[in-house]
């Protein structure tokens, strides 16, 4: 058996991030295929492949620029980078992700239009009290004397006109912004999480998540920004309902049972297990051999 860090030698999950909470508290029989056993569809969501490029040269211009870098070298090297990201190697040709709006091309204008939307931008990366900037952090924190919190922060920024602080945070859409899509992230795990753990590490008050998003259509990219704030009050909700489900997740370990949430089925256009559960019990270890493949077991305190 593999050793996971995240893991205890019975197979106990104790290191969680947002991305294992959210798809526990969604359906725990969604989080025993996909976290605990690693079965994934044979094609991956184009949304993640999209996202995955653009916020990664996003974080790396600001890592660039907070080291020096002028803007139109860091600009240059995020560009080649994400170029030589999507490229197929094996047959030598860019990667078709299949998507009409979601492409090669627009990634590539969408990276370089939001750096010259923002090339004033007055939000600012902190600068920590040894002088590093506040780019890239991965952390893992106690959330309890068993568990552990951990996730990845892209960016410590100051935003407004009394210079709060907040974590920064990149997601593309492919509708309209509008305040609807920002209500979205209240409450939210990953966002709430980022808050808590932005205090705990940094010994800072960080307020919330400046959240920047990106529309994505087919001839053009359009962005909104906004701050969405938490209270030191629903940072401890947040850490005591974290608690309070990891809880039921040793209990379903215990168990070896984990039953399905059968109202989160057609969630974001349908789970994809639904076609597994809807089987009979009989044959749905088949159903998953022959229409899924196995990746690693989830494991959040691996290193990115």
């Amino acid at each position: 058996m593999v050793s996971l860090l995240s893991f205890d030698k019975t197979g106990l999950q104790f290191a969680w991030d947002s991305t294992s909470l959210s798809s526990f508290v969604t359906c725990p029989r969604k989080y025993y295929y996909s976290m605990l056993q690693g079965w994934t569809s044979e094609q991956r969501s184009v949304h993640l492949i999209f996202g995955g490029h653009y916020a990664s040269a996003l974080e790396h211009y600001h890592k660039h620029i907070a080291a020096g870098v002028s803007h139109n070298d860091a600009l240059r090297l995020v560009v080649r980078e994400a170029l030589e990201n999507t490229w197929d190697r094996d047959n030598d040709v860019p990667q078709d992700w299949l998507h009409s709006s979601k492409t090669r091309d627009t990634l590539i204008r969408s990276i370089v239009w939001y750096l010259e939307h923002f090339k004033d931008d007055p939000m600012k990366t902190v600068i920590l009290s040894d002088g590093r900037a506040a780019v890239e952090y991965s952390f893992s924190l106690d959330l309890s004397e068993d568990y552990t919190y951990c996730g990845h922060i892209d960016r410590l920024v100051t935003y407004g006109d009394a210079d709060d602080i907040y974590v920064q945070d990149q997601k593309t859409t492919g509708s309209q912004i509008t305040p609807r899509f920002f209500e979205g992230y209240s409450p939210d795990y990953q966002m709430t999480g980022y808050t808590w753990a932005g205090q705990a590490i940094f010994n800072m008050p960080v307020k919330g998540v400046v959240i920047d998003a990106a529309y994505i259509a087919v001839g053009f990219t359009a962005f909104g920004r906004q701050a969405i704030g938490r209270s030191e009050k629903q940072l401890e909700e947040f850490r005591t309902e974290a608690l309070h489900y990891i809880g039921v997740a040793k209990k379903c370990h215990e168990e070896q049972y984990y039953p399905m949430n059968r109202t989160a089925c057609g969630n974001y256009g349908g789970c994809e297990f639904r076609r597994v559960c809807s089987a009979v019990p009989g044959i749905r270890s088949n159903l998953l051999q022959g229409s899924f493949k196995k990746r690693d077991r989830w494991d959040p305190l691996a290193r990115r």
